[in-house]
């Protein structure tokens, strides 16, 4: 939302304590949901935990709840429309949200694309289908119940769009969402955005505090002020290993993996020979050159910082580096280069 697959490392769980799971129940057709998404990540970031994100058909929520959108619910209502916007404006202020759009097509049937969010999970592209679906609809919307318009979006993102318009009609596919709605109206939702802490439920973007406060309780250790180290009690400790990143971004002739922990984000940069920044990370962000300040460290291989001003540096094994805003960067020989980032790694690569 982030983002977000159920294969990333969740948190530390002590022997014999029962694990707790973050989950988000969402429909793409909710912005509230959209704007819940864009907040998530800063929650993980000081708390250490992951959301799970599940998809669910918030008009099939409506129907088994009986409950309406508040489009039809405050439809008559005088001023309470105008507190909710308020309420929205400074919500986006608070958070320093800048693209976020009101869709004009709204309200848009989600229908096919909640299944789609199915066929994501079994492509192995959930996390990226979420962001970019995402984007189609709140940041650079678009009418998604239009199938010329969902299948010209999915291209542009660069998925298979003759995969997913095939599996959105897949029997175990439509069964899934189904399950997943039925299930999650079980435990207690009626709209989008649900949060489950455990089996706690928070409803709305305006939860979020709540829902942090509630991680940041005795179900995640790995939340909790470390003990001192002359201390004979149990000492927290967190152990990730890049093997099992929290994250990884794919750019052809590289990748970035991350993990969170301890409020910060580290990369792992992987690039092949013949990897530029310009060419193949570049036009994902659309700017011409990297605006991200970088802190790391060289582990393997070697590659120059090419600055803006026209200053040329190349760094090699054992060197760490500070580099600003405005430059570009390419391998240099025939071995991959791999180096370790202490700083901008949250937003390397990220089409956010």
């Amino acid at each position: 939302m982030p983002g977000r697959s159920s294969a990333r490392s969740g948190p530390l769980q002590k022997i014999g304590e029962p694990m707790s799971k973050i989950e988000f129940h969402f429909d793409f057709g909710s912005p509230n949901a959209y704007l819940a998404h864009l907040v998530i990540p800063e929650i993980e970031q000081r708390s250490g935990v992951k959301f799970e994100y599940v998809p669910v058909l918030l008009g099939g929520v409506y129907k088994l709840t009986g409950n309406r959108s508040p489009a039809e619910s405050l439809a008559g209502i005088k001023n309470k429309p105008d507190y909710e916007r308020l309420e929205t404006a400074r919500f986006v202020r608070r958070h320093g949200i800048t693209h976020f759009r009101q869709n004009p097509f709204f309200p848009v049937n989600t229908l096919t694309i909640m299944r789609g969010a199915i066929a994501g999970q079994r492509l192995g592209v959930f996390e990226r289908y979420v962001e970019e679906i995402y984007r189609h609809m709140w940041s650079e919307p678009k009418k998604l119940d239009d199938p010329s318009v969902l299948r010209a979006a999915l291209l542009e993102s660069g998925f298979d769009a003759d995969r997913f318009e095939a599996l959105v009609q897949d029997p175990d596919v439509k069964a899934q969402l189904l399950d997943n709605t039925e299930l999650s109206v079980a435990r207690g939702t009626f709209g989008s955005p649900t949060f489950f802490v455990g089996d706690e439920i928070f409803f709305g973007k305006d939860r979020l505090r709540d829902v942090e406060e509630a991680i940041l309780g005795t179900d995640f250790p790995e939340s909790r002020q470390p003990r001192p180290l002359n201390d004979d009690s149990n000492i927290n400790v967190i152990l990730k290993r890049f093997e099992q990143p929290d994250e990884i971004r794919t750019f052809e002739k590289g990748k970035f993996e991350m993990v969170r922990i301890g409020g910060m984000t580290i990369g792992r940069a992987s690039y092949e020979p013949g990897w530029r920044w310009s060419l193949h990370v570049g036009p994902t962000t659309g700017t011409s050159s990297c605006q991200i300040e970088h802190v790391g460290i060289v582990v393997s291989g070697r590659a120059t910082a090419g600055m803006d001003n026209g200053a040329i540096i190349e760094m090699r094994p054992g060197d760490v580096f500070h580099i600003g805003p405005g430059h570009d960067s390419w391998v240099v020989g025939d071995e991959p280069y791999i180096s370790l980032h202490f700083l901008g790694a949250e937003h390397y690569a990220d089409r956010r």
